[in-house]
Formats: C-alpha cells, structure tokens, sequence
C-alpha cells in the first residue's frame, strides 16, 4: 500500500501512506507535518463547512442596533480532521478539496481496519 495523495494543491498537502505508516506534509501548517503509526490512528472524519450560529445571530443583532445592514450568514470552513492516540490534525479544505479529503480517509480507515 504505497499511495500518495494530494489532499489540497494550494497551499499544497500530501499524505504519503504506506503499510505501517504515513507521512503528513501540510505547507501552510508545519505542526500537522510529521510521520505517523497507523497502530495509533483512532478516527478520520471530514467536516463539512456549516453556518456558526453563534457569530452569525451575533452579526445580526449588531446590525439591528447600529443600522448598518451588512449582518450576513457566517460559515465555518470544511476541514479533514485525524485523531491520533496523543493529539489530533486539522487539515482545512477549500470546496474542491472535499473528494480527495474522503478518499484519503477511506485509504486512512482501511488501514486501521486490517
């Protein structure tokens, strides 16, 4: 299982899998960057972008009280999240990053399902 997968091109990540390990290369986060055991992976998810309630009435009520009709829907970015044993990685996506998030997290459950 020697795979390589671009999960993001700008600014670029890659996941280099192999049998007992994969290597994480995040250019915009270096503290996501490292080589990791598959044997202490927990869970994958990708979390998809949805509306923060909280800032968003919150843009609202200002808008209310000051007049300024700019209060708009304020959403959360989509990201592919890898919980490890010790700490977990939060790798951001854009819209057209989703498809290869969920491919690398198929590869990466397949792995731990061995």
């Amino acid at each position: 299982m020697n795979q390589l997968l671009d999960i993001r091109t700008k600014p670029k990540v890659t996941i280099i899998f192999n049998e007992e390990k994969f290597e994480i290369i995040d250019t915009e986060d270096v503290n996501n960057n490292g080589l990791f055991l598959i044997d202490n992976l927990i869970n994958v998810e990708v979390i998809k972008r949805k509306t923060n309630w909280f800032i968003t009435i919150l843009s609202f009520t200002v808008d209310i009280f000051t007049g300024s009709g700019s209060g708009s829907n304020y959403k959360d970015k989509a990201y592919l999240n890898i919980d490890f044993e010790n700490r977990s990685v939060k790798i951001w996506l854009s819209n057209e990053d989703i498809d290869k998030a969920h491919n690398a997290k198929d590869v990466l459950m397949g792995a731990i399902l061995k």
